[in-house]
């Protein structure tokens, strides 16, 4: 606002007779300039009676008549969540009542807050809403009591929008419209750091995901699995839930891969995973290790009989025919299984070199067969 608005505004509402709120006789000559620059005061008399107030403060109370009623009607002393002034001198005043101020009590509070002259007060219409500013005591020849200049203060937001204030109701020297803009900044800038912490989050997430997932088959790869399988041991050995682990590797891929082209051999990796995929019961973990490697790690106690099973339904779906466009593509598959029940816990870390081994095994018997890595324990 220019200076020449500024002014405009103090003399316009110091000539408008629908600004002004009514004065005693002894004020009745500083009454337009006190509604133009201080239209939050409030002058209370020796009695604890509203002699005064600003056309702002007026508006807030929202009531017709204001004057000559008991400030206790419609303050109380204090901030919201607080229980007194906070005027240690005020404390110590003769009657003082944290929750109330009482017509005949007040004298000596109101000597006591003009001496501190800081000041809180709560609207009680509205308890979310507490004023503060400066308290003041007038000359006992202009009819005594206190002047307080008070404000919002951090609840000027709040305010704003229970009272419908707008910029005419705040002084010209009133910094309160700016507050408003750096408020309304300030809550561009903090949604805009939301949005950008979310962002960050996502990409920390995407990222995570990429790190510990396998980009062609889109199975987790050996890293995930290394974390799954430590997790795992480590609960096992402490005697929690066992796991089986059953490794996979395919037979006959070089094969596909140097008569058909690596772009089949993708194919042929990518139908395998979706083979694990729907084998594997909630909570089961199937990796790519790398190459044609795959692994499983099955959670709970589990039979031989049960992976027997499940081993004979991967191999029959491995060995069907998968064709890239006219290209048939066969393998198979060699299985190795060991169970966490079959070993101690300081042996637990053996787990995956025993079960390479087994499936080294089964290449030997063979291959498209499970081999178990130690005999069931007793």
């Amino acid at each position: 606002m220019s200076g020449t608005q500024a002014d405009r505004q103090i003399i316009e509402a110091a000539q408008d007779p629908s600004e002004m709120t009514a004065f005693p006789s002894c004020l009745g000559r500083f009454a337009p300039l006190m509604n133009a620059l201080m239209p939050m005061f409030l002058w209370i008399d020796d009695a604890g009676r509203i002699q005064g107030l600003g056309r702002t403060l007026h508006k807030a109370l929202d009531e017709a008549e204001v004057l000559g009623q008991p400030f206790d009607r419609f303050f109380a002393i204090g901030r919201q969540g607080h229980g007194g002034s906070l005027c240690p001198n005020a404390r110590d005043a003769e009657g003082y009542a944290p929750r109330s101020l009482q017509p005949r009590e007040s004298s000596g509070l109101l000597r006591a807050m003009a001496r501190e002259r800081a000041i809180h007060l709560t609207l009680r219409a509205r308890p979310g809403l507490s004023l503060r500013g400066e308290a003041f005591a007038m000359p006992e020849a202009e009819g005594g009591g206190v002047v307080m200049k008070l404000s919002f203060g951090i609840y000027l937001r709040e305010a704003v929008a229970a009272f419908n204030l707008t910029e005419r109701d705040f002084s010209a020297a009133d910094l309160a419209m700016e507050m408003l803009y750096l408020q309304e900044a300030k809550s561009l800038v903090m949604a805009e750091l939301r949005a950008l912490t979310t962002r960050l989050e996502t990409a920390r997430k995407e990222a995570e995901t990429q790190a510990l997932t396998d980009p062609l088959t889109k199975l987790p790869n050996r890293r995930a699995m290394e974390q799954a399988l430590t997790k795992a041991i480590a609960g096992a050995a402490a005697g929690g839930a066992p796991f089986a682990v059953v490794q996979i590797d395919l037979d006959h891929f070089k094969t596909v891969n140097d008569t058909h082209g690596h772009a089949a051999g993708d194919y042929v990796l990518q139908s395998v995973a979706r083979i694990l995929r729907d084998a594997l019961r909630a909570g089961d973990i199937a990796a790519r290790m790398g190459g044609d490697e795959f692994l499983l790690m099955l959670r709970g106690r589990l039979g031989r009989d049960e992976v027997r099973a499940l081993a004979a339904r991967l191999i029959a779906q491995l060995e069907a025919p998968k064709w890239y466009g006219r290209s048939e593509c066969l393998i198979s598959g060699s299985l190795g299984a060991a169970f966490s029940q079959d070993y101690l816990p300081e042996e637990l870390g053996q787990v995956l070199g025993d079960v390479d081994h087994a499936t080294y095994a089964s290449k030997e018997a063979g291959r498209g067969c499970l081999r178990f890595a130690r005999p069931p324990s007793m």
